[in-house]
């Protein structure tokens, strides 16, 4: 069996898991703190997310589809609404098999596509690969932030020494 050791902070990455199951948010909580992630945060009701994630955005979102009130796919909607450049990956956890389900939550925004029941083990490797390349991409985005302060500042000088 491969190494299911996370390559990233598990402390400091933070999950929004989203299912209207109360089962469902305390498997999904059990497993992913078993393998040593602690910043979780458990949503029952979709229309809490968009507050729940200005607190604190996360670093990845686990998100049913059928859900009362708002189903998975406004949900996509509402995040995508945000223009956030570094929003996180959403990973649609559903028992919604089918084809169809799966291109659209692609479409409408989903990174990955895991249908319930899931193999513990694969659903942990995908979670772990999603955060590891969100994490780089904000690394790389602050990079370009410190970049073009630097790029400014070395500008404002030439220009003060003509």
């Amino acid at each position: 069996m491969p190494d299911a050791t996370p390559t990233h902070d598990t402390a400091a990455a933070r999950i929004l898991v989203v299912d209207d199951e109360p089962t469902n948010l305390k498997l999904a909580d059990a497993m992913l703190r078993s393998d040593g992630y602690r910043e979780l945060v458990l949503v029952q009701d979709p229309r809490e997310l968009l507050a729940r994630y200005a607190e604190a955005p996360a670093d990845l979102i686990l998100l049913d589809l059928n859900m009362p009130h708002l189903d998975g796919y406004a949900v996509m909607a509402q995040l995508k609404a945000l223009g956030d450049p570094l929003l996180p990956p959403i990973l649609v956890l559903t028992a919604q098999a089918s084809h169809e389900h799966l291109l659209r939550s692609l479409t409408a925004g989903a990174r990955d596509f895991v249908t319930k029941p899931f193999d513990r083990a694969e659903l942990l490797m995908r979670v772990r690969n999603l955060l590891d390349a969100h994490l780089a991409h904000r690394l790389l985005y602050q990079q370009r932030d410190v970049l073009e302060q630097m790029v400014r500042l070395r500008t404002q000088e030439l220009h003060r020494s003509r």
